[in-house]
């Protein structure tokens, strides 16, 4: 791709950069996503100023988002240089990598670009407006007393009536009240039930008959070469019966491990939708008029 471009940037009939970057804006208002993404990237290779090249990565990754594409947007974005770059653009550019991190469910490299954010800029105006995305990614790696912080701080900053604050505040408070917090399960503790009492990992997971299927299962091996062994078919009972009692019994240690991780998503999920719908109100309050 490169080649190409570097030829293309020698041709007689190469267009101006402006006309370029004109071509490519029409393409993405056109929906014509993968064009366009190769536009910027023609655009980002040919100019040799930052702020250009800088914007059209940025275009660039709007295009793979579009297409639904988050890995490969969020790989675009971390191409950009930033230098000496200004604090406007720095913060929209790493808010662009930030939510195509969280996107990818890359919630650690989020969260990264966020504090980067806030340590590299000198006006901390530009950082609250980010609170919003910086809580929904700390909501995604369950530090929910860090979110519950970060959201007082942003309804601090846009609201400056007190009353209206304070009604927020408790909103806030009554969504991140400790008890309201998901109770995960112990992963290992569910795997060492399953492993000395069959079924009770299952149990403790909350999935009552994957344990009772689980457990008749391994009965039924066991059954199985006792009364091989009973008609002396000891090897048969040897190898097919205690075979099939091994196969379900690891089985049901895996399978218990995958259920109490499930539950647990399950849980953290249904936490994390009622805070983004908090977090939406509190957008739309922020955005309402007066």
């Amino acid at each position: 791709m490169t080649c190409i471009f570097h030829c293309a940037g020698f041709s007689a009939t190469n267009p101006s950069l402006a006309q370029l970057s004109k071509e490519a804006d029409s393409l993405f208002l056109a929906g014509k996503y993968q064009l366009a993404g190769i536009a910027f990237e023609e655009l980002s290779f040919l100019s040799e100023d930052l702020v250009t090249k800088t914007q059209s990565l940025i275009k660039k990754s709007d295009c793979c988002l579009a297409l639904g594409n988050y890995s490969k947007a969020q790989q675009v974005l971390s191409r950009i240089f930033y230098g000496d770059m200004k604090d406007s653009l720095l913060v929209f550019a790493k808010q662009k990598t930030a939510l195509c991190a969280y996107l990818n469910k890359d919630f650690g490299y989020a969260e990264s670009q966020i504090i980067q954010i806030q340590s590299l800029i000198s006006d901390s105006s530009l950082y609250y407006p980010l609170l919003p995305l910086y809580a929904l990614i700390l909501n995604e790696s369950k530090k929910w007393e860090e979110a519950k912080v970060v959201l007082i701080q942003y309804s601090a900053w846009f609201e400056k009536d007190f009353a209206k604050r304070s009604l927020l505040e408790a909103e806030i408070e009554n969504q991140y009240a400790a008890d309201k917090y998901p109770k995960l399960k112990n992963i290992e503790k569910a795997k060492r039930l399953s492993m000395f009492l069959p079924g009770t990992g299952q149990l403790y997971s909350g999935y009552f008959w994957e344990g009772a299927i689980n457990v008749t299962l391994q009965l039924l091996g066991l059954g199985l070469t006792g009364v091989c062994i009973y008609n002396q078919y000891y090897f048969t009972g040897l190898f097919v019966g205690t075979g099939l009692f091994q196969k379900f019994y690891s089985g049901g240690i895996t399978r218990t491990e995958f259920l109490a991780n499930k539950r647990n998503y399950i849980r953290v999920q249904t936490f994390n939708k009622s805070a983004k719908s908090l977090i939406v109100n509190l957008l739309q309050t922020k955005n309402a008029p007066e």
